[in-house]
């Protein structure tokens, strides 16, 4: 299983003792060792089942077990005795308690994509739009383009109604 860094991070520490082995590789991502076959049809953002099927083969690099600190992959629980595979359904518990904390509720439905405007079944908020209403629009992005999303615009002011209160602007 391969989650995105944060949503990793906060399942590691939601499963605590309750981990298998776990690599980090170069670029952040968190990869549990599940037993083949338990994790099918898990639909959580950017989260990964990585299988080979007849379109699509992948490949995970495994580190020498020596390898326990980064930069490059590397083993952020390291292999031992009793502790190779994770439980699948704890590890599937842990990443949607994750999810749900970094991204949210799950919105009903597809939403499309800021970027390359296909809708997704992952959608992420990156973003509120603000309207003249004071009523915001959320902005969606799938899971490969939401890192992708600048993040260095200036904050919106507030021009909600209760907003101008609060400021004494009423």
């Amino acid at each position: 299983m391969r989650a995105p860094t944060a949503v990793g991070e906060r399942a590691l520490e939601v499963l605590g003792e309750a981990t298998g082995a776990v690599i980090q590789d170069k670029h952040g991502p968190l990869y549990w060792l599940v037993e083949v076959g338990s994790a099918t049809s898990w639909h959580l953002r950017g989260v990964r089942v990585l299988t080979e099927l007849a379109d699509e083969r992948t490949y995970l690099g495994v580190p020498p077990v020596s390898w326990t600190t980064g930069p490059r992959s590397h083993w952020r629980v390291p292999l031992g005795r009793g502790r190779y595979l994770t439980d699948a359904w704890r590890l599937r518990q842990a990443l949607a308690e994750a999810d749900r904390a970094e991204y949210g509720p799950m919105p009903e439905g597809r939403q499309l994509c800021y970027r390359c405007q296909l809708p997704t079944d992952e959608p992420i908020p990156v973003d509120v739009e603000a309207r003249a209403n004071g009523v915001g629009k959320i902005i969606y992005a799938c899971p490969t383009h939401a890192p992708l999303y600048p993040t260095d615009q200036q904050p919106r002011p507030l021009t909600s109604a209760a907003a101008a209160e609060h400021e004494g602007r009423r």
